[in-house]
């Protein structure tokens, strides 16, 4: 692995530290994260309210407050069209939780993933077609369904699409569309589905009472903000930075969440970190979705029946075993069908794969291949469905473009691809993509190292503004220090992946752990180690611990 220590200006450093008052260290953590102005950087070390935008900066945001509040006040009906991830169902709970507590008349579809595909198709259109409403929302979903929208608008329904993906050249004639991607005037581009939700609250409450009542809904609904942005892993940075730091600790005030974490096994002792949101509870939160129905885990954020929170929060552990199963299962197979060859992709079809699984399961195989991985499954039909996951620094949607014609609805981003394609027409696929594929480079996996540090900045003052910069993550990741000639006294071996020892400088010892095996690594010895700064946690009591990357053996 290449290390690049990430160069630093001098006078940003003696800026930030001179106006802020932080270490040279923390100002490293800013700066190469592109936080230069120290106005900014207040907002992530000490005040993170200033991070908050005025909902009503989104240019149509006035036209859609005033739209539910006469909803809401005739008793209009209004259908909450949410998508089936976790990110859908998060802000889809938001609205309908805050707009019950309004008093509106509300209901929730949220399609089924085969059934009715992914946002607003023909195919869901038909199933709400008998349910009575004249207004209709989305939920991280609608900004390119521009036919499904015209049908809905000509029936007399106002739609009001709230999305955050990219728009497509067309528009939908909604009464209004609130999304940071296609919205200029609003600051910050970076929402997640749940967090545009929010912003609709947010402006809803500014409407009615003012900010007295918009801080009551951030507090209230920040919770469900935070799980969708992290389950959805947008970056966490500007307004997403206060949803996760401050949602992370109220993650046990909604009763679904607490029961699902009860099963889960997380102890109300220990904070919550990114981390349990992201393999924990977001997994459990999605599990429905792709292995029955999403609406399991909709109701399991909005009851408040104790009993039924626990009944739906063990479902949606057997969900989440059930799918861990199919996937290893589908993992497995993959890797067995496959044939090595000179192509920088790999593509393997199989039959009985569960349409839910196989993008999870060409991610695990595109990290054990260490090329992209796309996954086609027929499942009993001659129309197959087809996910796929990226590598490195691989544009797959640009890649797998080359066979836009023989594939039906395709689409995705630079990382992830799903389409649908006839069995007939897949040689041509694999075949145009694989020669595509030939032209690929793949750049050397580098880790980026904020700058060196030597154990004697191990002050309290350090210590505490690192954890003022938590919690890191997309966008905003951990930091990495390298610590030169480091002495390693008494390893030991505690898991099957994992080593801890002493790490000694200058007459400092810390303790470290390594979860993954690096070669260098031989035991007791002089090093060289790239690692982040971390407060470990055992039986009540913290610790500081280094976390090892990567090690260079000297002498």
């Amino acid at each position: 692995m290449k290390w690049r220590v990430l160069p630093s200006d001098s006078v940003v450093l003696s800026r930030l530290i001179g106006e802020l008052g932080i270490t040279e260290a923390t100002a490293l953590i800013l700066a190469n994260r592109g936080i230069k102005d120290p106005e900014v950087a207040v907002g992530y070390i000490s005040d993170p309210l200033r991070l908050l935008h005025d909902p009503f900066l989104f240019a149509q945001m006035e036209r859609a407050v005033e739209r539910i509040v006469r909803a809401v006040r005739s008793r209009e009906r209004i259908l909450i069209f949410g998508d089936y991830d976790a990110d859908g169902i998060t802000g889809s709970a938001l609205l309908y939780l805050f707009l019950k507590e309004l008093g509106a008349e509300v209901d929730v579809f949220i399609p089924h993933r085969t059934e009715h595909g992914y946002g607003l198709t023909q195919r869901s259109l038909t199933a709400i077609e008998e349910l009575d409403f004249s207004l209709l929302i989305t939920v991280d979903c609608g900004i390119t369904a521009v036919c499904e929208t015209a049908t809905l608008v000509r029936s007399g329904v106002d739609v009001i699409i709230t999305d955050h993906h990219t728009p497509g050249a067309l528009i939908p004639s909604a009464l209004a569309v609130i999304n940071p991607r296609l919205d200029r005037g609003y600051p910050f581009e970076g929402l997640a589905g749940v967090g545009v939700a929010l912003k609709l609250a947010e402006g809803i409450a500014l409407y009615l009472e003012g900010e007295k009542l918009r801080r009551e809904v951030i507090k209230k609904y920040i919770s469900l903000a935070a799980l969708g942005t992290v389950a959805d892993i947008m970056e966490v940075v500007d307004e997403n930075r206060f949803f996760v730091k401050y949602g992370l600790r109220k993650m046990r005030e909604n009763l679904g969440l607490r029961a699902l974490q009860e099963r889960a096994g997380l102890s109300e002792e220990r904070s919550l970190a990114l981390q349990d949101i992201s393999f924990i509870i977001a997994p459990r939160i999605n599990a429905p979705g792709r292995m029955s129905h999403a609406i399991k885990a909709f109701r399991l954020l909005t009851t408040d029946d104790e009993s039924e929170a626990e009944e739906l929060a063990g479902e949606l552990n057997r969900e989440n075993s059930k799918r861990q199963r199919e996937e290893e299962k589908v993992t497995e197979e993959a890797l067995s069908l496959y044939e090595e060859d000179v192509a920088k992709v790999a593509i393997v079809c199989g039959d009985r794969w569960h349409p839910g699984v196989i993008g999870i399961a060409a991610s695990r195989i595109a990290k054990v291949l260490r090329k992209p991985c796309v996954l086609v499954s027929f499942n009993g039909s001659s129309l197959g469905r087809g996910s796929g996951r990226s590598y490195a620094d691989v544009d797959l949607y640009s890649l797998m473009s080359c066979a836009s014609d023989v594939m039906e609805h395709f689409g995705g981003h630079k990382n992830a691809v799903g389409f649908s394609v006839e069995r007939e027409k897949v040689g041509e696929l694999v075949r145009r993509v694989k020669e595509r594929s030939r032209s690929l480079q793949f750049s050397e996996e580098t880790l980026d190292i904020d700058g060196v540090l030597s154990f004697e900045h191990f002050e309290a003052s350090f210590l505490r503004e690192l954890l003022q910069l938590s919690p890191f993550g997309e966008g905003f990741p951990e930091p990495v220090f390298l610590f030169k000639r480091v002495t390693v006294r008494n390893p030991k071996e505690v898991g099957r992946k994992t080593v801890i020892f002493q790490a000694i400088q200058d007459r400092v010892m810390v303790d470290a752990v390594m979860f993954d095996p690096i070669e260098e690594f031989t035991g007791s010895g002089v090093y060289d180690i790239a690692a982040s700064v971390e407060l470990s946690q055992w039986k009540g009591e913290k610790r500081l611990r280094l976390r090892c990357k990567d090690v260079r053996k000297l002498g």
